[in-house]
């Protein structure tokens, strides 16, 4: 037993390269009709995440979670180059500036629904966090989703 929940299938992987936020919504005026797309970064980006996840889905035959989902992400962002240090090399640290943490996990979500899980109704508890890589480590996404079974009463 884990945090007070019984726990079922867990998928868990990590996607190599800078994190992207979703980005705005563009519109496109067309014969009189208003189109809605997706910004070109924040389509790679999901593209690149559903592979990820459809790759990891294997290890449970590409068959979706079902059930209540905890939702955990961690996003690694590369330290810019001037706050490098030749004699004693930069730690992780807390990310505090953009983009933001909401933003970021949103890409995520909307890349795994109908991957991973078959609507995003279906995340009841999520755990992230957001950092700035050590000096040297290469920026990553990691990311898992755990079926929750039920709440322990007290």
């Amino acid at each position: 037993m884990k945090g007070g929940m019984l726990m079922g299938r867990k998928l868990s992987f990590t996607i190599a390269g800078e994190p992207v936020a979703q980005g705005r919504p563009r519109f496109s005026n067309r014969g009189g009709f208003v189109r809605t797309y997706d910004p070109a970064k924040s389509r790679n980006a999901k593209q690149h995440i559903r592979f990820a996840a459809a790759e990891a889905m294997k290890e449970f035959d590409g068959e979706t979670l079902k059930g209540p989902i905890h939702f955990k992400a961690q996003f690694g962002i590369e330290m810019p180059k001037s706050m490098a240090r030749k004699r004693t090399p930069r730690p992780r640290e807390w990310r505090v500036k953009k983009p933001d943490l909401d933003n970021l996990l949103k890409t995520v979500k909307d890349a795994c629904s109908k991957v991973v899980y078959l609507d995003d109704s279906q995340i009841v508890r999520i755990t992230t966090e957001k950092i700035q890589c050590a000096q040297g480590e290469a920026p990553f996404t990691k990311v898992s989703f755990e079926e929750i079974n039920q709440i322990e009463t007290d």
